[in-house]
């Protein structure tokens, strides 16, 4: 019966809405910024509501933690260049159409996007398996012409693993959580805007993402990508018996860094990066009960845009 009701909503708006009983989840709005206006600047806006034809695309979610304990006077504070990591690929339709009047806990939007998971896969053979279960998973946006998405709705088919609908939907997520804001003022090439919202996933952190235009051809525009990220604690305590004798101490950040670099390609005409990527690995130092050492955390993560 899902399926049916998938096929249908990639081709039919008069089909059934399958999310329509779905609870609307508030996203968190970002704050955005613009740092420089560049050249010929002008309002940079999507505007994909008008193709109701399927669009096919891939992302790939890619993230990984790496703890250690360190001696205090070895610990390098600079994040490194990436990490090990697992590899989550989704082969999406995408439609998008403009936005219907807000149901409960909506409001009023340029635009609805509705994506629906291929069959997916995983760098992990076993965790694949479970992620191939997810054929079928709607998420759903409403979204304004700047990028900003108000709300959303996830549905996971019947069918689906428990681990499947977990991998899937944290993956949609990371997606949704890492696209392209463009700021209410006009910006041209050389420009910049930062985008500073909260990532939630394995660590909660702030996230700071600066945006430099490169080149604008038509409704395509491409953008560099620098990150920054803060914990969104400053002090945790360990429940874990695997932590062995810092089991139950409290830790408190000591500094963070961050290593990044991304560089995608946006079409104004299709809701999600046609191309690129976005990396980061993020350093979290911790200074516990003994001040001979610091925990050590790493955090990877990246997201890679199209086919």
């Amino acid at each position: 019966m899902l399926a049916s009701t998938v096929a249908l909503t990639g081709c039919s708006r008069s089909a059934p809405d399958p999310v329509a009983e779905v609870p609307a989840f508030v996203v968190d709005a970002p704050s955005v910024t613009l740092v420089e206006s560049g050249t010929d600047p002008r309002l940079l806006q999507f505007d994909d509501s008008d193709d109701s034809q399927p669009w096919q695309t891939e992302v790939r979610v890619l993230g990984g933690i790496d703890q250690s304990v360190q001696a205090t006077d070895t610990v390098d504070e600079q994040a490194p260049a990436g990490g090990d990591v697992n590899r989550t690929s989704l082969p999406l339709s995408v439609t998008a159409q403009p936005a219907p009047a807000p149901g409960e806990g909506e409001n009023d939007v340029a635009r609805r996007i509705d994506f629906t998971v291929g069959s997916g896969s995983d760098s992990d053979l076993g965790i694949g398996q479970d992620v191939a279960t997810a054929e079928g998973f709607l998420m759903s946006w409403r979204a304004d012409a700047s990028g900003r998405v108000d709300t959303l709705k996830l549905f996971a088919p019947p069918e689906s693993s428990s681990t499947g609908r977990q991998i899937v939907e944290s993956s949609l997520l990371a997606a949704t959580s890492t696209n392209v804001v463009f700021p209410t003022e006009p910006v041209g090439v050389g420009g910049s805007w930062t985008v500073t919202s909260r990532i939630t996933g394995e660590a909660s952190m702030r996230r700071t993402t600066t945006y430099t235009v490169t080149g604008i051809d038509g409704d395509t525009v491409t953008l560099d990508i620098s990150v920054d990220e803060r914990p969104t604690q400053q002090e945790v305590t360990i429940d874990n018996e695997v932590a062995g004798e810092l089991n139950g101490a409290s830790l408190r950040v000591d500094a963070t860094s961050t290593t990044s670099e991304g560089e995608i390609t946006v079409d104004l005409r299709h809701p999600l990066p046609v191309a690129g990527a976005v990396k980061a690995t993020t350093r979290v130092i911790y200074a516990g009960p003994r001040p001979e050492t610091r925990v050590v955390q790493d955090i990877t993560s990246a997201v890679e845009y199209g086919g």
